[in-house]
């Protein structure tokens, strides 16, 4: 038996939201923008699930940008990873989960590009597994990405006792790991729970938290 712990990377170990917004501020005021448009851009990200062609190409409209939106995206990834940073909170907690002999894994939605946060976040050498949905070819809540998640990690489903999942997504986090047979842990972020079909078992704000409450799981 192997104790397991898969958590989502963006909004989750890595604080998304504020690392866009510092991109946001930078944007703006590089292009001498009007006070209102970082609001705009942080609007347009949707949380990060809006099309990044999409955000650059509304920005251009709206603020009559002369650069294309193709060279925008270009430039962002360019400048938007650089800004992550670790959080020694986070790594802190991740390190005593796993001096307590938990396997950890983390699963994610998107790009390539996710594994160049992972390794700004100084996160890489504190988990043992890291799956990206492009390079999996299944995305959350797709179960077969939390199966390849407990391989990598090298943990069966009946091995992995107790089994967790950990994210700020209803549906991608907690839906899918509920579907694919984990327990889950919900990073609310201030929000309040809106799904009726299901709830997650513990709702917490901050990953060192959750880890406190997977700690005690196994004890």
């Amino acid at each position: 038996m192997c104790p397991l712990a898969l958590f989502d990377l963006d909004n989750t170990l890595v604080d998304r939201a504020a690392t866009y917004r510092r991109w946001a501020d930078k944007f703006a005021t590089d292009r001498r923008l009007e006070p209102d448009a970082v609001d705009w851009l942080c609007e347009a990200d949707r949380d990060g699930f809006a099309s990044r062609h999409d955000v650059f190409e509304d920005a251009c409209r709206h603020f009559e940008l002369a650069e294309s939106p193709d060279d925008l995206v270009s430039a962002y990834w360019d400048d938007y990873i650089g800004l992550y940073e670790p959080d020694p909170a986070v790594n802190d907690a991740l390190a005593r989960l796993r001096s307590s002999g938990w396997r950890i894994g983390i699963v994610t939605n998107g790009p390539s590009t996710q594994h160049m946060k992972i390794a700004r976040a100084e996160l890489l050498a504190l988990v043992d597994a890291c799956c990206v949905s492009e390079e999996i070819g299944a995305s959350k809540p797709d179960r077969r990405i939390f199966e390849e998640a407990m391989g990598r990690c090298g943990c069966s489903r009946d091995e992995a006792q107790p089994a967790w999942m950990i994210g700020d997504a209803p549906v991608h986090d907690i839906g899918g790991g509920r579907d694919a047979g984990l327990e889950t842990i919900w990073i609310a972020r201030g929000r309040q729970w809106e799904i009726a079909d299901y709830r997650p078992v513990v709702e917490v704000s901050t990953v060192p938290q959750a880890v406190e409450v997977l700690l005690r799981s196994a004890a």
